[in-house]
């Protein structure tokens, strides 16, 4: 009985400081999202609206969640073999616009969500979202910052084999460090370009996502 009555007391304390951690956690992407930072690379800032109209519109979900034990992660995947583009490259949870997605951009990255790897839009909650990103592929894409209601421990994934190889919680904490971070630098067209890379164990984010990324981090930097 006492040993009950301890476990029972162990998890209303674990949940409490999940729910302490999560409140702040929110607080500070409202306040990120609010800022005025350009992405760290090459990305172009304004585009005519002529050239705008022949990319493809896409939304993504920078999704945060709270781990019981382990702090705040950031949800990333890693595209199959089998997609049209940036096959087995890591990603956030996203694709293409639709004309029906309610709630525009933001309706977009619910859905492909839900789609892609199975966690239902009732568990997000969206806060912001950062600048508009334009991708050498051709891909006009509007980033989504959402917290995940639930701790990430509850989440069942259910992944669409066609698109997702397999996800991947990330660690804030890891991202921010020095060993993992690096700027390297790609020929474009004749230019020698910087991007934004995240060394993951033998997970390797970069691309519009490692731009992404850098960007809220840079953001959250600030806020504490």
């Amino acid at each position: 009985m006492i040993g009950l009555l301890c476990i029972e007391r162990l998890l209303s304390m674990e949940l409490i400081c999940v729910a302490s951690e999560s409140a702040q956690l929110i607080l500070d992407l409202q306040e990120a999202v609010k800022m005025e930072i350009p992405y760290s690379d090459h990305n172009q800032r304004n585009f005519p609206d002529h050239l705008i109209q022949e990319l493809i519109p896409a939304a993504v979900l920078v999704l945060f969640a709270c781990s019981r034990a382990q702090g705040v992660h950031l949800l990333f995947t890693r595209r199959s073999e089998t997609v049209e583009t940036h096959k087995g490259q890591m990603a956030f949870p996203g694709g293409h616009c639709d004309r029906a997605d309610l709630d525009g951009p933001s309706g977009t990255a619910l859905r492909e969500t839900e789609e892609e790897v199975g966690i239902l839009r009732e568990y997000i909650e969206v806060l912001g979202g950062l600048p508009p990103l334009v991708t050498p592929t051709g891909f006009f894409i509007q980033p989504i910052v959402g917290f995940l209601k639930i701790p990430l421990e509850e989440v069942v994934f259910h992944l669409s084999a066609d698109e997702i190889a397999e996800t991947l919680w990330v660690p804030i904490e890891k991202l921010n460090q020095s060993e993992v971070y690096r700027r390297e630098f790609v020929s474009v067209l004749g230019k020698e370009l910087p991007i934004d890379v995240f060394q993951v164990d033998h997970y390797r984010i970069w691309g519009a996502t490692g731009t992404m990324t850098k960007n809220i981090l840079d953001r959250l930097s600030f806020t504490r």
